[in-house]
């Protein structure tokens, strides 16, 4: 099989550089639908030409789509509609109309200011709480999307994952309800921006993040990851866009709407009906071979996509691109990054070492724990190594000194003169 795409051939035999794909075709392989979809896609599928201007992107595929699409073609996500937060011109009709449904719903518990964003799957508004005196944020599942029972628990899994969480670095969730045919749930409201907001700043401004500051991130970033990962959560979208930085700097993780509970007692037949579908959940620009393969999957997925975060955010692109999420993925599983210190070279190498290990192909080689990659990035193993090192020379030397001494204590016993064992050594 090949895909044909902006004159472009590729063959659909991928070496085995991924521990069990070996030879094996795409078609044999477990992929999600959107990747065998966007495979059968040909060149004139995105001309301009036969679709309109490509004016619009899918904020999970990344792919360019024409300005009347509404769902993208790649993965069928709803599309937002344009604008700063997501709305615009006479689209936003249906978004005052949901805003009016909540307002009643919520019944004077909350007052709904405003609209934050639109998402493919919900409406985000900031609103103030009655009862605390404080401002939260609060998410409603889209009503424009089709009737899915398996939407809504994925969406009602979202909030009750995140409640389950209790860390400074995930967002708080305070309520979770359903009123008046509207599902929803009210979280803490965060002053600050998006880590995606802020590298889309730095990049058009031409500069890119201070090494110390992406530091910073990742090691908080895996941190609150390994918390999660410690109670059985692992997060499966973990991207720029999910990753929020408050007035003060501090990362909150946010969006669990994909995640995965590793724990049985959580209920197993719950997820693996949400979860178990055939269908790989996550974004192609940041999703793990593995969970492209629809393998297994633990916190080193969570640990690859944090990589290829950490790598963007030092080099102002990510390490694999293509035009489509089967281009992406191919390159994925196959295709070995570059280094970062490649692309910028005030990059210290113990910082390039964990991103180089973290986004290598097979989960076994990765770091076994979030933890220690963040010690990694840190610097903390680094130095820990070379102690290591100094105290190993150091009780070398300190064995040779005792075995010499002892030597000599033997040789006085023995009433062998230090000439005799010279001339013994010398013959």
């Amino acid at each position: 099989m090949n895909d044909e795409r902006n004159g472009m051939t590729l063959d659909a035999r991928w070496p085995g550089r991924f521990p069990g794909v070996g030879e094996r075709r795409l078609e044999d392989v477990p992929l999600s639908n959107w990747f065998r979809r966007a495979a059968s896609y040909s060149a004139a599928s995105y001309s301009p030409s036969t679709t309109g201007a490509m004016t619009k992107e899918c904020d999970v595929c990344r792919v360019a789509l024409p300005e009347a699409a509404r769902f993208c073609f790649i993965c069928g996500r709803a599309l937002a509609t344009g604008g700063a937060d997501g709305v615009s011109g006479a689209d936003d009709a249906w978004v005052t109309a949901l805003q009016s449904r909540l307002v009643q719903a919520l019944d004077g518990r909350y007052g709904v200011r405003s609209v934050l964003g639109v998402g493919g799957m919900g409406v985000v508004f900031l609103a103030d709480d009655v009862e605390h005196d404080r401002a939260v944020a609060i998410k409603v599942l889209r009503p424009d999307l089709p009737a899915d029972a398996n939407g809504v628990a994925r969406f009602r899994r979202e909030a009750e994952i995140a409640a389950s969480l209790e860390h400074p670095g995930i967002i708080p969730i305070h309520e979770v309800g359903s009123e008046q045919g509207l599902h929803y749930f009210v979280m803490g409201y965060v002053t600050g921006q998006s880590l995606e907001a802020l590298l889309a700043r730095r990049s058009a401004e031409g500069r890119p993040l201070p090494v110390a500051a992406v530091v910073r991130i990742l090691r908080d970033a895996a941190e609150t990851l390994g918390y999660a990962h410690e109670r059985g959560v692992v997060h499966r979208d973990v991207k720029p866009a999910n990753m929020m930085l408050d007035a003060e700097g501090r990362l909150l993780l946010t969006d669990f709407g994909i995640s995965k509970m590793a724990v049985a007692s959580r209920g197993a037949t719950t997820v693996a009906k949400l979860t178990e579908t055939g269908t790989v959940l996550g974004t192609p620009h940041y999703l793990a071979p593995e969970q492209a393969l629809s393998r297994t999957v633990d916190g080193r997925a969570d640990q690859y996509a944090l990589g290829i975060v950490g790598f963007e955010m030092l080099t102002g692109r990510v390490p694999f691109d293509d035009e489509t999420p089967h281009g992406i993925i191919h390159l994925h599983v196959n295709e070995r990054p570059p280094r970062v210190t490649a692309l910028r070279e005030d990059v210290p190498e113990h910082l390039a070492d964990a991103i180089a290990r973290a986004l290598l192909k097979a989960p076994s080689h990765r770091f076994a724990r979030m933890r220690d990659f963040a010690r990694a990035v840190d610097g903390r193993a680094a130095v820990s190594a070379r102690r290591w090192r100094a105290v190993r020379r150091g009780v070398g030397i300190l064995l040779l000194l005792a075995a010499l001494a002892v030597g000599a204590w033997a040789a006085r016993r023995a009433g062998i003169s230090w000439r005799a064992v010279g001339s013994l050594l010398g013959s």
